[in-house]
């Protein structure tokens, strides 16, 4: 395997700006320098085989990492693991961790934790608090409004809404609005009234950088104004099913017209980007309906689901691409990734389309072994992870060391 510095050269079929490539790329000191006929160098990988495709690296701009007081959920490690398991070259981190991520010196302490743990790229987000000077290492600040804008916290949420916007950094935002929850048998949860109300709140803030995050029903997306916005697989493809404790999350998943509104959103454009909101716990912690946590694993199912539906016809290969890739890397302000081309990072994911299999969660890299998903079928797998030139996952092996990740945000071009 090569080693930081030294050149790669990676056979196969690429998607590019410019359409389906064949040939030979080559990298040097983890950046692509160009792709073309020949086969140079003496590090040559080889995906030049039916059904492969190598696509730019993807990028998941929501999961939760845990580690710290929760790491027996997840820790950089096993989430990293994960990451390059499921095909993702970079993800970002939410901050309500135990301690929470709110202030500049919380932020230093993640960062060291995530510089020896990370086999993939990674970056930060900072939550409501004390977070003057938290741009250096943030990639935005969170604002989970369940907590933070309705709530006794509101004040001090809106003055780091005004800092976030003097530091033009990117809000991400979780839309809902408690006083509208109701019960939906499996405890209190948030309905379309409520994600609407919030996405309408925050988008009247007149926020020149704001993401909505996992948007879960046509009535959020109708509220959205002058924000981008991302969804999930389970809010596309479990609408309006029966489901138990496994599947219970926040937002809580809808009406089967709530996924068929958002699958129609992504092919009109107005839909940016598909995250896994990646939320590990302990199975029997999610056992009990009304006191178990929200959220499940999500980055060892996402691409996974996803190439089942290009291969279903419901999606196209270029708009898993876009959503996963070029649209994370631009509204995350990263110009090192989101596409195949010289000077960009070498950071690419290669899939399998012909790959059939079942989701299996007591397969997963991550702590967490459970997914509504299970026993699903799938057909469209990721075959490699590679991260600025280096291998970290071929054909299933983990190859990567804790480490070897980095924070995007103090190591990519301005």
């Amino acid at each position: 395997m090569p080693r930081e510095g030294e050149s790669l050269s990676i056979k196969g079929r690429f998607f590019t700006p410019a359409g389906i490539v064949e040939g030979v790329l080559r990298a040097e000191n983890g950046r692509i320098v160009e792709i073309s006929k020949e086969e140079k160098g003496e590090n040559i990988l080889s995906f030049d085989r039916p059904g492969f495709v190598i696509l730019p690296g993807l990028i998941d701009m929501h999961v939760h990492l845990r580690d710290e007081l929760l790491s027996y959920k997840e820790d950089f490690t096993s989430g990293t693991s994960a990451a390059a398991a499921g095909g993702f070259v970079l993800v970002v981190d939410m901050p309500n961790t135990k301690p929470p991520v709110n202030s500049l010196s919380r932020l230093e302490e993640r960062e060291r934790l995530a510089s020896e743990k990370a086999l993939v790229d990674y970056g930060l987000y900072v939550g409501v608090g004390s977070i003057e000077g938290a741009e250096r290492l943030s990639l935005g600040l969170k604002v989970f409004m369940t907590s933070d804008y309705y709530s006794d916290k509101r004040g001090e949420t809106i003055r780091a809404l005004k800092y976030a916007e003097q530091k033009k950094m990117l809000v991400i935002a979780h839309a809902e609005n408690p006083k509208l929850y109701q019960d939906i048998g499996l405890g209190m949860g948030g309905t379309p009234e409520a994600e609407a109300e919030a996405v309408k709140e925050i988008c009247a803030q007149g926020l020149k950088r704001l993401h909505i995050t996992h948007l879960s029903s046509r009535a959020g997306l109708e509220a959205l104004k002058d924000a981008t916005c991302d969804t999930c697989p389970h809010y596309l493809l479990l609408g309006g099913q029966r489901l138990g404790p496994f599947a219970k999350v926040h937002p809580s998943i809808k009406r089967k017209e709530d996924s068929e509104a958002l699958l129609q959103a992504i092919k009109e454009g107005k839909i940016h980007a598909i995250t896994s909101d990646h939320a590990p716990h302990l199975p029997e912690e999610k056992e009990d309906p009304i006191t178990s946590p929200g959220g499940f694993p999500g980055l060892e199912t996402t691409l996974p689901l996803l190439l089942t539906m290009v291969n279903q016809g419901i999606l196209s290969l270029e708009e898993v691409v876009k959503l996963c890739s070029t649209n994370p890397a631009r509204i995350l302000g990263l110009r090192d990734f989101g596409s195949i081309e010289p000077g960009k990072f070498c950071s690419l994911t290669v899939v399998d389309l012909d790959k059939e299999g079942e989701i299996r969660a007591e397969e997963f890299h991550s702590k967490s072994k459970f997914s509504p998903f299970e026993g699903w079928k799938v057909k469209g797998r990721p075959v490699a992870t590679i991260v600025r030139g280096k291998p970290v996952m071929l054909e299933g092996k983990i190859l990567g060391k804790p480490g070897w990740g980095r924070n995007v945000k103090v190591w990519t071009s301005p």
